[in-house]
């Protein structure tokens, strides 16, 4: 089914919507306050794999991760990527590039973080509060 998910900037909130038929993204508001300034967002539960797979297929697929290996886990999080078929972003991009060239997953981590990313206490890079999700479905 092809629901996915829309971050409206105004409401700091994730919306879900049911796209199919002649609906388009580009012409979808936001529920609550009307605009039309929504930004696609990665799902938290969808992929878009053209081929389900079996728990047995993601568990093999997830015991081939060598966690001391930066290598092996950027290339996961590329195939989690590209099943889900999502842009990681400018600031994943780089920071995965940098785990392939094998460096230090604990410093690109710490540096991360003291950009503004992944920050434990539920804000952005900016110090915003993390949007809420709405539940509905639209």
């Amino acid at each position: 089914m092809p629901i996915y998910e829309y971050y409206c900037n105004t409401c700091n909130t994730i919306y879900q919507f049911l796209i199919r038929g002649n609906r388009k993204s580009e012409d979808l508001l936001c529920p609550k306050c009307k605009q039309g300034d929504l930004e696609r967002v990665m799902s938290q539960f969808s992929t878009t794999s053209s081929k389900s797979r079996s728990d047995d297929e993601i568990t093999a697929d997830m015991a081939d991760i060598d966690e001391n290996d930066p290598r092996s886990m950027a290339r996961a999080v590329r195939r989690m990527a590209d099943e889900m078929g999502e842009d990681l972003g400018p600031e994943l991009e780089h920071a995965l590039g940098r785990l392939e060239s094998g460096e230090d997953p604990e410093k690109i981590e710490q540096e991360l973080e003291e950009m503004g990313f992944g920050d434990e206490d539920g804000a952005d890079s900016i110090g915003a509060p993390s949007p809420s999700r709405d539940p509905g479905l639209y």
